[in-house]
């Protein structure tokens, strides 16, 4: 075969490869793990990929979802529905913890695979990223929730100290702790 026709044929793999949907991909993945040397080489680039988690990116993009929340939203969940009344604080509240939850599966992954750097950092992310919009979020929603983001926070606080030694609860704490504590010296 000429070079060419080496690099068509490359090119038409690509756009095979490409085309597959997720769980095309994810199943013949599964596949390849199979191969000894090819599952250790998989497993060394879906580390590599996985690691570097940064804090304050986390934090940020939490603080951006929290801050996409309509109002509009919550007022079409709440009030008077068929099955009763849902008041809008509650109906608040669970839309903030719903819009943190793939934050906390995906810090719980990093917790199962046994990444516990990667996993404290997105801790500290996603308290951040709460805290930060409990004191500078700026949609109207947030006017419905003013203490919800620091209960959430605290209650992943509360999850993390049944998992954690004492050393990594205290660094977590202190996350917590001296965002107020710039709040005092201000």
């Amino acid at each position: 075969m000429d070079k060419e026709g080496m690099n068509n044929s490359k090119k038409s793999q690509q756009k095979f490869i490409k085309a597959l949907s997720r769980e095309a991909s994810i199943e013949i993945l599964l596949e390849l793990c199979k191969d000894g040397d090819l599952a250790k080489r998989i497993y060394i680039m879906s580390k590599a990929a996985m690691s570097g988690v940064e804090a304050d990116a986390i934090a940020d993009e939490v603080f951006r979802n929290l801050n996409a929340i309509e109002v509009e939203e919550l007022w079409d969940n709440s009030g008077k529905t068929r099955y009763g009344y849902q008041d809008p604080t509650d109906v608040a509240f669970e839309m903030i913890n719903d819009a943190v939850q793939f934050h906390i599966r995906t810090m719980e992954q990093y917790s199962s695979l046994g990444m516990k750097i990667e996993e404290r950092e997105y801790c500290k992310g996603i308290i951040v990223g709460l805290l930060r919009y409990g004191e500078d979020g700026y949609n109207e929603f947030r006017d419905w929730c003013p203490d919800d983001p620091y209960t959430i926070a605290e209650n992943i606080i509360y999850d993390w100290k049944n998992d954690h030694t004492a050393g990594e609860i205290k660094e977590i704490q202190e996350v917590y702790d001296s965002f107020f504590a710039e709040d005092e010296a201000e």
